[in-house]
């Protein structure tokens, strides 16, 4: 143990390992507050949970109008609130005072979260899965057992979505679908940390690795009596730092979002929240998820891939042994992998294999356990390309090791 911890001490006090873990977290602080000009508007759903419940309903839409209307005559006006906000001209809104105007903002905010949920349940109900189903097949000429599978998948998820709709899952408050909050939470923020992790894992592997040859020490050092065994313990040491740079990363900068954008109510709502409708569609997940546990999915699902990174990088540095040359030829295989599926449409089945690729799973976090009408959104997409990579990178970290263990020490 006392060894491994002198291997990672090698990594963790790299001045370059050091400024550029700092520099990450500075950029995903700066993002994140750079990007906050509506996080006061965000803060009336705390209060429209607290005063009708997280839980849409016809009674608690009626009261929200009800409360609406009467803010409204507060104001000096007989009209309903939708009338009101309707007549309110730029040049009517000018002439009112500060305090005038703040109101009729907080009201016209109220009321666009009113009209959303009054409107949900006929907008998410007319979505419809028969066009989806054509999309899927139009999209790639599938035949034999892919097609059959597809279908099968496509049925599954048609069969969720009803499921969301039977139980009224889909009603639950959440950011309205124009802050894109889901995006700005995993589609930046945790897809940054999990690319810069994968940055520095690579570059901190293969310090480890290659400490010795790059330090003219390898002569000295594997004809010890600890000798060639050393390697079991940069292997450990490169795991443990992996993890360690991925909870510094992931800790700080999610701290950071957390302090800026109030999530308090929300935790507990449904990703599948119809609310949440950024594109398309909205998003509808394989299983019921709360915010917080698609979140703590999404980290160790990141977490697993940046660790699985971290195996295949390990492998390559003991072959190439250069850190720098090992880290562009890691990334370059990381790119090439994410690009490949795009090459192979014309051969749908090679397509689906090649789609099973971590770079994907790296970059797509706001789609984890997510149906829908592509390759990467099978059942199970994101376990069955950990798992597969997982069982490549400890082959390759293996048979570089058992290499490693009887070739020349020079």
């Amino acid at each position: 143990m006392l060894i491994t911890w002198h291997e990672m001490k090698k990594a963790i006090t790299s001045p370059v390992i050091v400024i550029l873990l700092v520099l990450f977290i500075a950029f995903n602080g700066f993002q994140v507050i750079g990007q906050s000009l509506a996080k006061e508007e965000l803060k009336v759903v705390n209060d429209i949970t607290f005063l009708y419940g997280r839980t849409l309903t016809n009674a608690s839409l009626q009261q929200m109008k009800d409360a609406l209307d009467q803010d409204a005559k507060k104001l000096g006006t007989e009209e309903e609130v939708q009338d009101y906000l309707e007549a309110m001209t730029f040049e009517k809104y000018e002439q009112e005072d500060v305090f005038q105007q703040q109101a009729i903002d907080q009201i016209s905010l109220n009321y666009t979260y009113y009209s959303l949920g009054a409107e949900l349940e006929s907008r998410y109900t007319s979505i419809d899965m028969d066009e989806l189903r054509e999309d899927l097949f139009e999209a790639s000429q599938m035949q034999g057992w892919l097609a059959g599978f597809m279908g099968n998948q496509f049925t599954k998820w048609k069969d969720r979505y009803e499921e969301i709709v039977e139980t009224a899952e889909y009603k639950e408050w959440f950011f309205a679908g124009q802050y894109r909050m889901h995006s700005e939470l995993f589609r930046s923020l945790v897809k940054n940390i999990a690319v810069q992790s994968v940055l520095l894992v690579v570059l901190v592997t293969a310090l480890i690795a290659n400490y010795e040859v790059e330090q003219r020490t390898q002569s000295t050092v594997y004809t010890t009596k600890k000798g060639r065994k050393l390697i079991w313990h940069k292997f450990s040491a490169a795991m443990g730092v992996s993890l360690l740079i991925f909870i510094l990363l992931a800790g700080f900068s999610l701290g950071i979002f957390f302090l800026t954008y109030d999530y308090s109510s929300v935790w507990q709502t449904p990703i599948s929240s119809g609310l949440n409708w950024e594109y398309k569609l909205p998003y509808i997940t394989w299983w019921p998820l709360t915010v917080w546990q698609f979140l703590i999915l999404a980290l160790l699902t990141e977490l697993a891939v940046v660790l699985i990174v971290a195996m295949l990088a390990f492998a390559i540095s003991l072959y190439v042994k250069n850190s720098y040359f090992s880290w562009i030829l890691c990334i370059a295989m990381l790119v090439a992998i994410f690009l490949l599926p795009s090459f192979l449409t014309a051969y749908p089945v090679l397509q689906f294999i090649a789609s099973l690729n971590i770079t994907m799973v790296l970059l797509n976090p706001h789609m984890y356990f997510n149906g829908g009408t592509t390759f990467s959104m099978i059942q199970f997409f994101e376990l069955w390309t950990i798992l597969l990579w997982l069982l490549i990178a400890l082959l390759g970290s293996g048979l570089g090791i058992r290499r490693f263990l009887i070739k020349d020490v020079v």
